[in-house]
């Protein structure tokens, strides 16, 4: 990867070549000092900027040190001069299948014919992009096995230290160094657990392509090896073993699941998340985020966050880090997965008191399991964000979501489960009169479904006059339905960005339906 508006790394560099040609580099062969034979091509040259993309390059004497043979998309390797170091390896590309099939890790390998390439999509706007070799073209490259040997130990690089870098810049220096080098690291931290990354235009998602943010402000992806079972938020590795590349962010990518070793103590990777720590202007925990800019801080100490109420928050939308305490979980969201099976999902509502009422709703939006404990009527402590989510624009209107950066059940259900407010579908789908109960539960008299439900899961519901839709977060409007009748049926009301309108979430189980409204 270059990232051209930085000098220093590169001039490092033209110093490490300056120094490697001197008097033939120590006894090479003949071709090494002889006057009429150019000097040999080595992959401190191809990290350079002074060569251009698209220089037609040959690598001789280099040694294999990843290959990917694991997931849907294989065949890339990497390569390392035998010395290690310092912009000393590189990632190959686009090999024919046959010249990698046969490759191991420790094999000596020639690679003639190829270009250097530096890789980077329109939508990374950073200026940095991954130097790689790949065909010419109309061409192949040839990489070829010379000999039988090992790969080279591991660079020592102190992610932590990277981390705690001030600028992007000067970080992006640092990994340069080490982009398409096998290196470790001690005490590195995981600060979310792998999410899948999704290919093809987003239709292709598994286990197999995931990544998790990690210390240095860089990510670890399972490109080549799977990760170890129960990676989490907070987990601790004592070592991370792996080359680095580059694709948006720098990255970390183990050659085997025991190159991500689990430290036994915790406590051994930097935190960030005390008053001490949270107070000293230093990105302690090397995560690109220092004092009450860091969810730890945000989570762990108390002046980096405001205690307030779902009130408050419906009345003005705060604009930092906030705490609920003891606030009612009142619907949780269900999913319906190919076979019909029904769980629960990651989204749930809160209300401050088990009776409903105008402002008192909040929908929790967290893409990630439900705190233990979780269940409808139990209390709930969060800590987090809120924000208006609406569809980019098109209304003016929106619904405020709640992320939780933590969520702790303080109480489990009483003996009472929270109770809806009666309500007029003509009343609520007007803002001045149906905002305030956006995220609160709603029951509604003589309902007829109007509408089966589309592939989104809306169907449409009318109320004498008033036409409404109706979501399935929770459960869908089952097709034979249409054209009956609910005498009676309670949700929660909110609103919809996508069908720019306020809506209903039916609770489940749904009530049997009728032919006709009275």
């Amino acid at each position: 990867m270059r990232c051209t508006s930085l000098l220093g790394y590169g001039l490092l560099s033209l110093g490490l070549l300056a120094c490697r040609s001197e008097n033939g580099g120590g006894g090479g062969d003949d071709d090494d000092t002889h006057p009429d034979t150019p000097a040999k091509t080595k992959i401190q040259d191809i990290q350079n900027d002074a060569m251009p993309a698209g220089t037609a390059v040959s690598l001789s004497g280099v040694i294999v040190t990843a290959i990917d043979a694991f997931g849907p998309k294989t065949g890339d390797f990497w390569v390392q001069e035998p010395e290690g170091g310092p912009f000393s390896g590189v990632h190959v590309f686009g090999a024919s299948a046959s010249d990698v099939a046969g490759l191991h890790v420790g094999d000596i390998v020639s690679i003639s014919g190829a270009v250097k390439d530096e890789f980077a999509l329109t939508a990374d706007t950073s200026g940095r992009t991954a130097t790689e070799l790949s065909n010419p073209d109309g061409g192949k490259m040839v990489v070829t096995k010379t000999g039988n040997g090992v790969a080279p130990d591991p660079e020592m690089v102190d992610v932590l230290a990277i981390g705690k870098l001030a600028t992007q810049a000067e970080r992006d220096a640092e990994w340069e160094k080490w982009e398409g080098v096998l290196i470790t690291s001690n005490n590195v931290g995981a600060f979310g657990a792998p999410k899948c990354i999704k290919y093809n235009s987003g239709a292709n998602c598994d286990d197999t392509f995931a990544s998790f943010k990690i210390t240095g402000v860089a990510i670890a992806e399972n490109q080549l090896a799977q990760f170890p079972a129960g990676v989490a938020l907070g987990t601790c590795f004592s070592k991370v073993t792996g080359v680095v590349d580059y694709f948006f962010d720098y990255q970390i990518l183990p050659r085997d699941t025991t190159e991500m070793a689990v430290a036994t103590d915790a406590s051994a990777c930097a935190k960030e998340n005390d008053a001490t720590a949270c107070g000293d202007g230093v990105d302690n925990d090397g995560n690109g985020f220092s004092d009450c800019d860091d969810n730890s801080c945000v989570v762990g100490f108390a002046g980096c966050r405001t205690v307030t109420t779902i009130a408050d928050i419906n009345t003005t939308l705060p604009t930092g880090p906030v705490e609920l305490d003891d606030v009612f979980i009142t619907a949780i969201s269900q999913r319906t997965d190919s076979q019909g099976n029904v769980s629960n999902g990651t989204d749930y509502w809160v209300s401050t008191t088990l009776a409903a009422g105008q402002k008192n709703g909040l929908y929790v939006f967290t893409g990630a399991p439900l705190p233990t404990g979780a269940a409808i009527g139990a209390k709930v402590t969060l800590i987090g964000n809120v924000s208006a989510f609406d569809n980019k624009g098109a209304s003016p209107e929106s619904v405020n979501e709640f992320a939780p950066l933590s969520a702790v059940v303080t109480a489990a259900p009483g003996g009472t489960l929270p109770s809806a407010s009666p309500q007029v579908a003509a009343d609520l789908v007007v803002t001045a009169t149906g905002r305030p109960f956006v995220g609160s539960l709603v029951t509604l008299t003589n309902v007829k479904v109007t509408t089966k439900a589309d592939s989104h899961g809306v169907a449409k519901l009318t109320q004498g006059a008033t036409t409404f839709a109706a979501d399935d977060d929770i459960v869908k409007i089952p097709d034979a339905d249409l054209n009956k009748c609910y005498t009676s049926i309670t949700g929660v009301w909110t609103y919809l960005p996508f069908n720019s309108a306020y809506g209903f979430i039916p609770l489940a189980p749904l009530p049997t339906a009728v032919a006709t409204c009275p």
